[in-house]
């Protein structure tokens, strides 16, 4: 069966993620891209968690056959039946963080074609999973909580399994006139540690990575609405400066072309007085041209916004 794509390979996370780059909003593309890495680690731990509990689910069915063991298997089944079931809430709200992330990014994407740049703005909606994510955060305290507690109940069963056992060898060893082992001074592990305890503790781990990434996605969620805002300040004082720049050359031109009408209406010597009419001729000249920077002024703030 073949493997689901990652987030981070997706088609359209990564036409989204290109349209960020190509509008100069580089901040929020890597907020984003991140958010989906992380998913992608979350999903990662949980195929990890998976093989080890269908490692801990073989070697509980294979442990050797005895009467003590025997009646310690169901327990230990139902504690690897816990942990598998906390492992599918996970699995299955993490899939719904990424549901919601490719349809986001869909939405943002067809928009941002059909509206333009304004349209990337909306990346900020993948705050919406936030509220997922704490979700799955949640479930996966409980399930270290849990696992905690499985945990210590094993390892006491081992522990009980493990001196009923050596008291047992210890009985036969009297019977056939032998002396006791001290088993105190020896260090032996009870299969169970193997087969069910270390499994157990791997999980565990990978539930404390887990709930650090959820910490880390979340922190980026927030410093990706944050990154938005910037972007729209600074765009809105470019759009400003820009518009003042085209202000103060609208300006300067207006002064000189009037002082070459100011000018030319002051120049008489040697020629005939015509009651300043070369003058008006060249104010009239003048305003075709101011009004002309003028056009090309508004073009440009049209264009800019």
């Amino acid at each position: 069966m073949e493997a689901e794509k990652t987030l981070t390979n997706e088609e359209i996370i990564r036409e989204l993620l290109d349209l960020l780059k190509k509008n100069a909003m580089k901040e929020p593309a890597n907020d984003v891209f991140e958010i989906c890495s992380y998913v992608d680690g979350l999903e990662k731990k949980i195929a990890t968690m998976t093989e080890e509990l269908t490692s801990m689910q073989n070697q509980i069915r294979e442990m050797q056959e005895d009467t003590l063991v025997n009646n310690a298997k169901k327990a230990l089944a139902e504690a690897q039946e816990r942990l598998n079931a906390r492992c599918e809430q996970i699995k299955s709200q993490v899939s719904e963080v990424k549901v919601q992330v490719k349809s986001t990014a869909k939405s943002i994407v067809d928009e941002t074609k059909a509206k333009g740049r304004a349209a990337l703005y909306r990346v900020t909606e993948f705050a919406g999973i936030k509220k997922r994510l704490l979700n799955v955060r949640t479930a996966v305290k409980d399930a270290i909580v849990s696992t905690d507690r499985d945990i210590a109940r094993t390892a006491l069963l081992a522990k009980g399994l493990r001196e009923a056992g050596q008291t047992v060898n210890n009985a036969f060893r009297t019977f056939a006139d032998k002396p006791e082992v001290d088993y105190s001074q020896k260090e032996q592990k009870h299969p169970i540690t193997k087969a069910v305890i270390a499994p157990m503790k791997a999980v565990r781990k990978l539930f404390v990575s887990m709930e650090l990434h959820l910490d880390a996605s979340i922190d980026k969620l927030d410093n990706l609405a944050m990154n938005v805002q910037f972007d729209k300040v600074k765009r809105m004082e470019d759009i400003k400066s820009g518009e003042q720049k085209v202000s103060d050359i609208v300006e300067a031109e207006r002064d000189r072309v009037y002082a070459e009408v100011i000018h030319a209406s002051m120049v008489v010597e040697g020629h005939e007085y015509q009651y300043n009419a070369d003058a008006f001729e060249a104010r009239d000249s003048a305003d075709v041209k101011v009004e002309t920077v003028e056009k090309v002024s508004k073009a440009r703030e049209d264009k800019a916004r």
